[in-house]
């Protein structure tokens, strides 16, 4: 198994997925998720997507977003995880349901 170091990839390479990230929690697209430990009752901590368990090392950034005319309020979190993946994870404020942005 390759895993790609953080502090080799150039600095664009990285900023790229942070953007590709932010425009997809823009546009919709998403994932759900099975939310399987919090921190503080409120933070993530542990959650499965696609099978793997990923661990949140750090939340780099926490906002919400009131209810739309066709979207239900929700809350977003960017997280970094141990495998030095970055995501944005979402609650359905409305139904308590969580997602991961594509």
């Amino acid at each position: 198994m390759v895993q790609r170091m953080i502090a080799l990839t150039p600095r664009h390479v990285r900023t790229g997925s942070r953007v590709r990230a932010h425009l997809a929690a823009l546009l919709g697209r998403s994932e759900p998720i099975d939310l399987v430990e919090q921190r503080f009752n409120f933070l993530p901590r542990r959650f499965r997507w696609r099978g793997d368990l990923r661990r949140v090392r750090a939340v780099a950034r926490v906002w919400e977003r009131p209810r739309g005319a066709l979207r239900p309020p929700r809350r977003y979190f960017e997280v970094i995880c141990g495998q030095g993946g970055r995501f944005i994870l979402f609650q359905d404020l409305h139904v308590g349901t969580w997602h991961v942005s594509m």
